[in-house]
């Protein structure tokens, strides 16, 4: 039997498999948890009750750098993992820790057609590399070539604004005085940023308890001005970063948003202000457009990919 896991500044995905035939499949809120030990205990809990074999190996794809088998949630510092605690403790076997985005380049392959949208369709090049990035709690990034798995820190990296309202924003987040990252913006705080951002370019005052799915029920059900520009503005952002980091790893095997965000916020990306923000690169502009460029619909793309490594680690 072996098991993988997705986890992240929010929730936590787990995957029991046996022979290829999943066994168990659960969700968890991580507020409701303190530590992934107490979740992978319920886990396991929830899975003994239904199959009694030995975990041979484990994959946990984690939301943060990995160093010396230990790895800490990024968005969640009080979550520290040990990839031989854990073995020990659980009686896992085996135990791989990678990064949550390199799951999601892993778990690329999996997809169905009906799982992904096309946002450019670019030039695909064969055997190209292939660039998964995305907004949750935090923004992952990672690349896929010649099946090796290269994550990173590209959600960390400084933001660079390019129209009059992200600079309204990068100075609205403090950046004449601190560093602002790509992750403060293209993540769920940062549509939340975005929101507030506008609201005060328009005179108002946001309220001080806002969620990034309030700011998408009010754009999307409600046409509530203010939200439907933060919208936009968002879509901007992340097509802007997006592009930068498909010119750094140069991605001619294809683009895939995914995170918990990508889903929801689905129309505001299929507008022009996307891909047109996307593609403003200056003198690389038709290599930009020349990569193409989907949304990943698949939830749990991070999960499949976990599930795979173990499968495959020996």
């Amino acid at each position: 039997m072996i098991i993988g896991a997705d986890i992240g500044g929010t929730k936590t995905l787990l995957e029991a498999r046996v022979g290829g035939t999943r066994v168990l499949q659960r969700r968890y809120e991580n507020d409701a948890h303190a530590s992934f030990d107490d979740v992978l205990d319920a886990f396991l809990r929830a899975l003994r009750a239904t199959c009694l074999g030995p975990i041979e190996r484990a994959c946990f794809a984690v939301a943060g750098p990995i160093e010396a088998r230990q790895a800490t949630i990024t968005n969640r510092p009080d979550w520290q993992l040990d990839a031989s605690a854990l073995g020990a403790r659980h009686g896992l076997g085996s135990v791989l820790l990678i990064n949550d985005f390199a799951a999601v380049v892993a778990g690329l392959d999996t997809l169905q057609p009906r799982e992904r949208v096309c946002l450019q369709a670019g030039e695909p090049v064969a055997g190209g590399l292939r660039l998964a990035l995305g907004p949750g709690t935090g923004l992952g990034v990672a690349a896929v070539v010649d099946d090796r798995l290269l994550a990173s820190e590209g959600g960390h990296v400084a933001f660079a604004p390019l129209d009059a309202d992200m600079l309204g924003l990068w100075r609205h987040l403090g950046g004449e005085r601190q560093r602002v990252t790509n992750e403060m913006i293209v993540s769920g705080n940062g549509l939340v940023a975005c929101y507030r951002y506008c609201l005060s370019a328009s005179g108002g005052v946001a309220p001080d308890l806002l969620a990034p799915a309030i700011v998408v029920k009010r754009a999307f059900d409600e046409q509530d001005t203010i939200a439907t520009r933060a919208l936009a503005l968002f879509a901007r952002c992340f097509g802007a970063v997006a592009g930068d980091l498909a010119l750094t790893f140069m991605a001619r095997g294809g683009v895939y948003l995914a995170g918990g965000v990508t889903a929801r916020v689905l129309p505001a990306l299929q507008t022009p202000g996307f891909v047109s923000a996307f593609n403003a690169k200056a003198e690389h502009a038709g290599l930009a457009a020349k990569m193409p460029v989907f949304a990943v619909l698949a939830e749990d793309v991070g999960l499949r990919g976990a599930v795979e490594l173990a499968a495959r680690a020996t």
